[in-house]
């Protein structure tokens, strides 16, 4: 038995090492690295910085290059922009699937629990709510009469 509990407290001492470790990395890359950070100015400034180290860039080069830097980070923050904005899109759609195997007192938390974790979401981002058309069976359901 006790070989059993020492062979357990050391798996989880290295689970709990490896947890403690990846979300301390994730934090530190969000906040401290500059290419995680929300700025874009940082983030141009840094990649030139890189970019003019190590391929010795000379100064004719350096506003050229930084144009197409600047574009580069343009689009690609397009695209994640879309691709956020889609991927809300697919899980508004699928999580609707979920509410008819529920109570009509779960669908009310499930909508609840729902907004919740929308507005966690625009706190984190920064950004509006995307506009989102009330589903018809939504805006006739009578309020429930339980406490």
């Amino acid at each position: 038995m006790n070989r059993w509990k020492t062979v357990v407290g050391v798996l989880l001492i290295f689970m709990l090492g490896g947890l403690i470790g990846s979300l301390a990395t994730g934090w530190g890359l969000k906040h401290r690295h500059p290419l995680f950070r929300k700025n874009p100015e940082n983030r141009v400034a840094y990649i030139m910085k890189r970019l003019s180290d190590r391929l010795d860039l000379t100064d004719d080069q350096k506003p050229e290059v930084e144009v197409l830097v600047r574009r580069i980070d343009e689009l690609m923050r397009e695209y994640f922009r879309k691709q956020r904005a889609e991927m809300h899109r697919l899980l508004d759609r699928e999580t609707e699937a979920i509410k008819p195997l529920l109570t009509p007192v779960q669908q009310e938390k499930f909508d609840r629990y729902r907004k919740e974790l929308e507005a966690k979401r625009r706190e984190r981002d920064g950004a509006p709510a995307p506009a989102r058309a009330v589903q018809p069976e939504q805006a006739s359901a009578p309020a429930s009469s339980e406490p």
